[in-house]
């Protein structure tokens, strides 16, 4: 009787490592096929659209290039300019790279604008396209409210420091002088060293004589600056239009002014005028007044009547007599009853005494 047959594997250990090494090589082929296959067509899927992105691209930008920025219909023909200040189109042009011909949908509005707001007289400024060939600038430039000098002496119209400067504090300068910014007041006593065109002054002196301007201006019948001198630093002496002299503290400008309306009325009813005022003394303002005018002599004589002997005038006549007849003398008359004789006194001494001898 034969024995019973036990399990055996068909294959022995090396012919199974052999089919495994088989197996493992066999899936690694087919992963980096289909590895192969992906990378080619997702770089496909890239080309394809890169093409299309560069023909769409190339396509309109040769549209534009035909029918707006080629398109002679679209050049520019007209600036239109509106600004409240001397601006002139020339800095205009100058300061933004404009001119007729060019076209209107190659200028830059931001760089525009920016160019615009770059120079310092220009506060506000707006640029827009109009179709078909112009471009629309509304400019507002700054009003000056004041010369800033170094000396209050110097002529600040042509001194070659000096600034015009607004009421937010910006420096102004201007390639021509207008007449009517000769009359503007005068800030003076800053050291002026460092100051630029288009820069804003942030010191607390100048602040002070920028908010006295301000108020000033609500009420200009009652005082007027002509000269603020800020080289004490804590301090403003303050020159009138008739040459008064008065002193404000940097702080409550609005509260020494008040002060300054009640002392002007007061001083006015006297008929006297301001000298110096001190405002920083809150209580008993010291003031002095403007001494009386002296009379020349040739004011004197001016207002002396001239004599009588200059004056050319007819000599009197004699008035002649109503009645030209004998004129008979005035005979005096006399009274009826001739008058009694009147009895001289007689002292009393005497009248004893004669009544003594005839006792």
């Amino acid at each position: 009787m034969r024995g019973a047959v036990r399990n055996q594997r068909a294959s022995t250990r090396r012919q199974r490592n052999d089919q495994h090494l088989l197996d493992v090589k066999v899936r690694s082929r087919t992963a980096t096929k289909q590895r192969n296959r992906k990378l080619v067509a997702w770089f496909s899927s890239v080309l394809v659209f890169a093409g299309f992105v560069f023909g769409t691209g190339y396509g309109i930008h040769e549209c534009l290039e035909k029918f707006f920025w080629q398109n002679p219909d679209y050049n520019l023909v007209a600036i239109d300019i509106k600004t409240d200040g001397p601006l002139t189109r020339e800095q205009i042009a100058e300061a933004t790279g404009l001119r007729e011909g060019i076209n209107v949908f190659s200028v830059n509005l931001a760089q525009t604008r920016e160019a615009l707001l770059a120079l310092p007289q220009v506060e506000r400024a707006e640029v827009e396209r109009v179709l078909p060939n112009q471009i629309a600038i509304e400019i507002s430039e700054r009003k000056p409210v004041a010369w800033l000098a170094a000396k209050a002496t110097e002529d600040p119209s042509i001194a070659p420091d000096s600034f015009l400067i607004d009421a937010k504090g910006v420096l102004i300068k201007m390639r021509s002088q207008l007449p009517d910014y000769l009359h503007l007041p005068v800030i003076c006593g800053l050291p002026m060293d460092n100051f630029q065109a288009g820069a804003t002054v942030e010191s607390p002196e100048l602040k002070a004589a920028l908010d006295l301007l301000r108020l000033t201006a609500e009420k200009p019948e009652q005082f007027q600056p002509r000269t603020i001198n800020l080289a004490r630093g804590y301090c403003m002496v303050v020159t009138d239009q008739r040459k008064a002299r008065i002193t404000f503290a940097i702080e409550h400008v609005d509260l020494q002014l008040e002060r300054l309306g009640v002392l002007l009325d007061q001083v006015e009813e006297g008929n006297h005028e301001i000298q110096t005022a001190n405002l920083i003394v809150q209580r008993n303002t010291p003031v002095t007044f403007m001494p009386p005018p002296e009379e020349t002599p040739a004011a004197a004589a001016a207002a002396s009547p001239a004599p009588s002997a200059a004056l050319k005038t007819p000599p009197l006549k004699k008035p002649e007599p109503f009645f030209k007849g004998p004129v008979r003398k005035a005979t005096p008359v006399k009274s009826a009853a001739s008058p009694k004789p009147v009895r001289k006194a007689v002292p009393v001494d005497a009248h004893t005494k004669t009544r003594s001898e005839n006792g």
